[in-house]
Formats: structure tokens, C-alpha cells, sequence
């Protein structure tokens, strides 16, 4: 990676289309709060997106909302908040500086996950520009609108390799008043992980891991039913629980979201798990090296280290137990696909299909590690659409 690569930073959709017509080589950013997955060759330019954001329309009565892809999360959650209104999948990294077209991106959700699904279930449209220079649109406004090839799902987590992302659509939800928290000690992240199945009838609206073996319950605040609640969580996990009210309960969530229990500045890794293959890769990690971090009810599980000595480890061991990894942040000189991605075949054809021209970067699917693989944009290693094999 170049530290003096070249950056852009279009004002409107118009100078983005010129951008791709131009023919450099592009890869868009938002925030810059995930850096291993916007780090690239000196030869390709950067886009700066955060200048085109803004909400372009907001109906609260439809429970909708469209944004500008630069947009922050924090412009979207407050304004949201005037209504009583919240994005369920709980994005994380808003008070970083994250935007909305970086965490669709990299298909990154927060504690709500757990209750409400990820943020793949929420995009119902999204605008886009294509390797050719075309504004493409794919869904619609509103939620019944459900016509035409499904991009808002294929762009969640396509790291900006299928396109630039403009517009943006979602559905939200009317947000709990006020919350609670319940937090257990656990005596060993296999008695947790034995737990979190057990959990799924308390309507909790998130479950967290910490590596000191914590368990995190988040509960919309009702009061006639707390006591019963509380009680039946403990007699469930075994253990007394500790409650958490008032101004200082978020914060918790928030230091959750913004990765606080990890080292700023070394590597963090998520992978997409469940309980049982949770247990299975944490036997073969080392926790004296990894800090680890259970989300979304184990379906997520994040690694944060120090050093980037153990990466190749974790690329081992992922792989075996065929579970996708994303290097979110560390070193740019790595791949940041790690582990088994069964897609990214089909992701390599729609690729062909969408930037015929190899205007934005491609991740190979023939990857070793180290060194840097992100691999040029390729059309001969791309089947052609009209081979009918």
C-alpha cells in the first residue's frame, strides 16, 4: 500500500460517473474506520464519499428512510431518534465517523442483530454505479417494492468491488424507550456457549461475550415484568445477575460497538460462526494471543490482537472449519479475506458482469497468505457471460 495514493472526493453523483469513465482504477471509502479493507496499490485511486451524504427522504409514518451513501451513521441514528425510530441492526463504529455505504460494505451489524437479523434484512434499495459509468437502481423506496435482481442484498459486504454505492433505502423500527442490562460471570466461554441457545424466548435486544467470560443480556425496559424476567434468566444461566439502569446502561453497548476492548491500533478480525463451531476454532486459538469477543449471540466472533504474528494461524484454522474471516483493521500488506469463502466464485462472475472494464479491485479467490493479494481487477480468470458453461 501507498501511503501518497491518490484520493478523489466527488461532490456529486455526476463526478463520480466522470471519475469511472475516466478508466483509473477505484476503490470508494467512507470513514476510513475499517483501513485493512480500503488499503490498495499505489495505482488505484481512492474515492472519497463522505462529501455525497445526506437524508434524501425520511417517511416516518412508512417506517423508511433513503440516505446519500456518505452519509454517517450518526446523522442517520439522530435523526431516526426524533421520531422514536432506530436502525435494529444496531450498526456499529457510528461514533467513529462510520458511514452508512461503509458498514453496507462490509456487512458489519451490532448487538441488535440478535434480535431483528442483520443489516442485509433491512437494505430494501440501493443505487449504484457500475464498472461502465451507468447509475444502476436495484429495489426500491419502500418496503413493498420487491421488483427486479435483488442488488441490495448482493451489495452487503461486496467491499465495494461491484460498484459505487450512491443511494441507499431501509426499513426501521420504533426503538424501546429505555433499556436494561443484565451481566453474569461465567466460569468458562464453553459453559457460555452451552447457554446462548437456551436464550432465545426473553425478546433480548442484544447478547455479548467479553473476553473476561462476561455474559451481556440488553432488555427493552418494561417494569411490572423486570423481576420475573431477571429471575428466570438466572435460574436459566446459574448464576446471579447484575442490573444495569439509567444514563450509564448504554454505554456499555457503546464500547461494544466501537471496539473499545480491543487495541486501536492492531488487528481485528470477524468471523461468522454459531455456538458449536465457536467452541471448535477457540480450542485451537491461543487466548493468552487473541483477545475474543462474542456478538450477536455467538453468530459473530471477533479476534483482536497486538501483533500480526498469529494471522496465517487464524487463515488455517478458519479454513478448516470451512468459516469466512474479514480483517477489518491491521495489516494492509495482508489479505483481508481470510478463512473459506465459498461465494466469491459467483461474487468473481458478477464482478465480469458489472465492471467489465477492471475499473474497481477484485478479491482473488486463489489467496495465500502473506503477501498482499489484492488482485487487479481480471477479466480473463472471469468466465464470459455468453460461455454457457
Amino acid at each position: 500500500m501507498s501511503d501518497d495514493r491518490e484520493i478523489a472526493t466527488p461532490q456529486s453523483v455526476e463526478e463520480i460517473i466522470g471519475l469511472v469513465k475516466s478508466g483509473s482504477s477505484l476503490i470508494p471509502r467512507g470513514g476510513g474506520t475499517k483501513p485493512s479493507l480500503t488499503a490498495t496499490p499505489g495505482t488505484v485511486k481512492t474515492v472519497d464519499m463522505r462529501s455525497v451524504s445526506g437524508i434524501v427522504e425520511y417517511l416516518p409514518s412508512e417506517y423508511t428512510i433513503t440516505v446519500k451513501a456518505g452519509t454517517t451513521l450518526l446523522e442517520i441514528i439522530q435523526g431516526l431518534a426524533e421520531n422514536g425510530q432506530y436502525l435494529p441492526f444496531d450498526p456499529p463504529m457510528a461514533d467513529l465517523g462510520a458511514t452508512i455505504g461503509g458498514t453496507i460494505a462490509t456487512g458489519i451489524s451490532g448487538p441488535g442483530a440478535y434480535r431483528y437479523g442483520p443489516i442485509k434484512d433491512f437494505i430494501i434499495g440501493v443505487r449504484f454505479i457500475d464498472g461502465e459509468g451507468n447509475h444502476v437502481q436495484g429495489g426500491g423506496k419502500v418496503v413493498k417494492n420487491a421488483a427486479g435482481f435483488d442488488f441490495p442484498k448482493l451489495f452487503n459486504g461486496s467491499l465495494g468491488r461491484l460498484g459505487i454505492m450512491t443511494d441507499l433505502s431501509f426499513k426501521v423500527f420504533p426503538e424501546p424507550t429505555s433499556y436494561v442490562t443484565l451481566q453474569a460471570q461465567l466460569d468458562s466461554m464453553e459453559e457460555a456457549l452451552t447457554v446462548l441457545p437456551n436464550l432465545k424466548g426473553f425478546d433480548l435486544e442484544g447478547v455479548e461475550i467479553d473476553n473476561q467470560r462476561i455474559l451481556y443480556l440488553r432488555l427493552g425496559y418494561q417494569e411490572p415484568t423486570m423481576a420475573s424476567r431477571k429471575e428466570g434468566l438466572e435460574k436459566l444461566i446459574g448464576k446471579p445477575m447484575k442490573l444495569s439502569i439509567g444514563d450509564q446502561e448504554p454505554e456499555t453497548w457503546q464500547s461494544f460497538k466501537t471496539f473499545d476492548w480491543s487495541d486501536q491500533k492492531g488487528i481485528l478480525i470477524k468471523t461468522v460462526t454459531h455456538p458449536a463451531s465457536a467452541l471448535k476454532l477457540l480450542d485451537e486459538l491461543d487466548d493468552r494471543s487473541w483477545k475474543i469477543h462474542l456478538s450477536n449471540g455467538a453468530k459473530t466472533l471477533y479476534l483482536a490482537a497486538d501483533t500480526f504474528t498469529d494471522l496465517e494461524k487464524i487463515d488455517s484454522v478458519l479454513t478448516e472449519h470451512s468459516l469466512p474471516g474479514l480483517l477489518i483493521r491491521g495489516d494492509a500488506m495482508i489479505h483481508p479475506l481470510l478463512g473459506k469463502h465459498v461465494g466469491l466464485p459467483f461474487i468473481e462472475r458478477i464482478q465480469g458482469a458489472l465492471n467489465p472494464n477492471c475499473i474497481f479491485q477484485s478479491f482473488s479467490s486463489k489467496k495465500t497468505l502473506p503477501p498482499n493479494l489484492y488482485a487487479s481487477c481480471n477479466t480473463s480468470s472471469i468466465r464470459n457471460r455468453s460461455d454457457p458453461k
